[in-house]
């Protein structure tokens, strides 16, 4: 008996590495289409739509249209992923008939409802954002994506959690929109922000504190400010060598019409010297520095939607329509970090 079921399993088909990258969110996915109100000449469903958008980006093929053109309607994928052929001007209109706002749900569901595995040493320090932005060239016909006088470019601004290293907010904007001002908007109570020099601004420090959360920056070296009171520097032994100059202090800066006193961290690395302004009192000078240090990965994010998911090419020109790639692309990327953490 024990034999012939052991056969029977053997010929049950076995789900497809994409069915199981896809099985956390396509009940979820399922439930929105359902509950779209339908058009009466409507051929083609939001559900189908995601489904293939999502193994575009999977697939890393080059091209959306020939992917569609070539492999898909002419019934070269494999049965077993189950996607439907779909004329490409009916899947391209797909991006305008349905909103953003149905990716951005899927997308905050796998956020805040999935277990993403933490880092302990992270996680003691409080929820830690990295922020910055990141050029997508554009076509020049893209009129709303305006860059310089002379070249088009949209702007990812991206929020990306330290704790369990995932992205976790973003915008997207013309590619000469303020980063500061993007920051300003996505800003969550609690959450400790740390940037590069473009976003140091006396308004930006001010909000962040107004808004509850907090804030580590480098700023240029060149600032005025005065010394309120110096702290006592707190380095590893081990890692002393490393840094020359080292300091941690209280400021104010001369020219801050809101007088605020915040921490400032000063040390050198080979022939550069970098400043670390932070609102927060609580962590070591070393930690401060570290901290700063782990801003690179949300460089590296940058790069593995750019050159891994070919997200350097842009498969819609409005910006609704870039904005459901980008969340797609970042819906992907959860989606692989959750089945690599559940099956190792």
């Amino acid at each position: 008996m024990s034999e012939s079921t052991n056969d029977n399993s053997l010929n049950q088909p076995q789900p497809t590495v994409f069915k199981k990258l896809i099985e956390p969110i396509e009940e979820f996915v399922a439930k929105q289409n359902d509950e779209l109100p339908k058009h009466h000449n409507q051929k083609y469903e939001y559900y189908d739509f995601f489904i293939f958008l999502n193994y575009y980006f999977v697939s890393g093929a080059k091209s959306l249209k020939l992917l569609i053109n070539t492999l898909l309607n002419q019934g070269l994928l494999p049965n077993e992923l189950n996607l439907r052929p779909v004329p490409y001007s009916t899947f391209s209109d797909a991006f305008e008939r349905f909103s953003p706002n149905l990716f951005r749900d899927v997308f905050q569901y796998l956020v805040k409802d999935f277990h993403f595995k933490e880092i302990p040493e992270l996680m003691i320090l409080g929820t830690l954002y990295c922020v910055d932005g990141s050029l997508f060239p554009v076509i020049s016909s893209m009129s709303w994506a305006e860059y310089t006088s002379t070249h088009k470019a949209v702007k990812l601004h991206l929020c990306y959690e330290l704790n369990r290293m995932i992205s976790v907010d973003f915008l997207v904007t013309a590619g000469n929109y303020n980063e500061r001002k993007a920051l300003l908007k996505m800003l969550v109570e609690g959450v400790t922000y740390i940037a590069d020099r473009g976003y140091g601004a006396f308004y930006v420090y001010h909000a962040i504190i107004q808004a509850k959360a907090h804030f580590i920056i480098r700023i240029k070296t060149n600032i005025l400010f005065i010394q309120q009171e110096s702290l006592k520097v707190q380095l590893p032994i081990s890692v002393q060598y490393i840094f020359r100059e080292v300091k941690d202090e209280l400021i104010r800066f001369n020219n801050d019409k809101h007088s605020n006193v915040y921490r400032l961290v000063q040390f050198v690395i080979g022939s550069e010297s970098f400043y670390i302004l932070t609102d927060r009192r609580d962590l070591t000078t070393f930690q401060i520095i570290m901290l700063y240090a782990y801003r690179w990965q949300i460089e590296l994010m940058f790069r593995f939607l750019k050159r891994t998911m070919n997200g350097i090419h842009v498969v819609k020109h409005s910006q609704p329509g870039i904005t459901i790639q980008f969340y797609m692309m970042l819906i992907v990327a959860l989606l692989e970090l959750h089945l690599k953490q559940e099956t190792i």
